[in-house]
């Protein structure tokens, strides 16, 4: 039989009852008495005694422990939280030969973010390259080339605005959640490595920086061979190129376990029947009728759309249309709605990743 927790009232009532049983010549306790009081104060103790227990049970749990205890346990799976990072650009100043921009500079978007100078700049020939960074951490810095910032406080003869160079502004990375941290913890708890079975490719792959998601495939090319796929959510083009999948196969074949410090990696000899796959975005459109057809629905089934390819699109998947309309009926204040477009189940190839494209909604009849 499960422990129940009892209420503060009937705390109180336990050691009032106590008090007026175990006292002779007590009685009824009366209302205001010394007695009744001090049961109330006992009984106020004893119900936080009682709340703390129920607190620390929780973080005994990695599917409980909430932010100032889920660190625990990652560290004892030699795992940690991703701090994100900060994003990065360069931009060009103009303004008077000579002219000095102080390292520490603030920078401000049209958006309102702000970027810091990282080193100070002297204006030659009228221009001048500026490095910046992010003044936080996260995504949301990321932005286009070509975008203009402007000075935060005004310099003497340097114009009040840079223009980001065509690289934009990348390398943003928001700060992992307490439930990404978890679902990591869980999947290293539930799936232990097993020196090199399919699921060991998709936790390898996670673990370099930057990969968000992975997929792995079982004989790929014939009996012996793994073909494996990621993507870097938080970059500005999510689809890694050579460098990158060059980075993820060096670890994939030898790295050092963040757990036990062992050098792990695929079996001996499986380099040659290993593949990282290149990518490509897999658009998928949808005609959707629905009702009521208003502005706020229609962005309620779109981020519902969105967070189902996130968890359902990829390489090799399928998104059914059981699954799609499930996401639809789950958007807050939808009532009904016909899928006009697709008509089929979304299969994609193991090249191609599956993302949103355009949502057309209707007016359902």
């Amino acid at each position: 039989m499960a422990f129940s927790r009892p209420t503060l009232t009937e705390l109180v009532n336990r050691i009032k009852n106590d008090m007026e049983t175990r006292i002779t010549g007590v009685g009824s306790l009366f209302r205001r008495s010394t007695l009744k009081v001090l049961c109330k104060v006992i009984a106020g103790a004893i119900h936080l005694c009682y709340g703390y227990l129920y607190y620390m049970a929780d973080q005994l749990f990695i599917s409980s422990a909430d932010s100032n205890y889920i660190n625990v346990h990652a560290t004892e799976y030699g795992l940690s939280a991703d701090d994100g990072s900060k994003a990065t650009g360069t931009g060009t100043a103009t303004g008077n030969t000579g002219c000095i921009i102080p390292v520490s500079t603030k920078l401000q978007s049209t958006d309102g973010y702000i970027y810091i100078t990282t080193e100070a700049v002297t204006l030659t020939g009228g221009t001048g390259s500026v490095t910046f960074e992010a003044q936080e951490v996260g995504e949301i810095y990321n932005d286009d080339g070509g975008i203009i910032l402007s000075f935060v406080s005004s310099i003497n003869n340097v114009d009040s605005t840079i223009t980001v160079n065509s690289e934009g502004i990348t390398g943003g990375e928001d700060a992992e959640t307490t439930d990404e941290i978890r679902e990591r913890i869980l999947q290293r708890k539930r799936l232990p490595p097993h020196g090199g079975a399919i699921f060991d490719y998709v936790t390898w792959m996670k673990e370099v920086d930057g990969v968000t998601r992975a997929w792995a495939f079982d004989q790929y090319m014939g009996n012996g061979t793994v073909g494996c796929a990621f993507v870097c959510d938080n970059d500005t083009v999510i689809y890694p190129n050579s460098t990158k999948r060059d980075e993820v196969q060096a670890y994939l074949e030898s790295h050092s376990d963040p757990a036990s410090g062992d050098t792990v990696g695929i079996p001996v000899g499986a380099s040659g029947g290993l593949a990282i796959l290149a990518l490509e975005e897999y658009s998928v459109d949808f005609t959707i009728k629905i009702y009521p057809n208003t502005s706020d629905v229609q962005t309620a089934i779109e981020t519902e759309l969105e967070d189902l390819i996130l968890r359902e699109g990829g390489p090799g998947q399928t998104l059914y249309l059981s699954q799609i309309s499930e996401a639809i009926s789950a958007a807050t204040d939808e009532e009904r709605h016909v899928i006009v477009n697709p008509v089929l189940d979304v299969s994609a190839s193991y090249t191609q990743v599956h993302k949103l494209g355009t949502v057309t909604f209707e007016d359902y009849e």
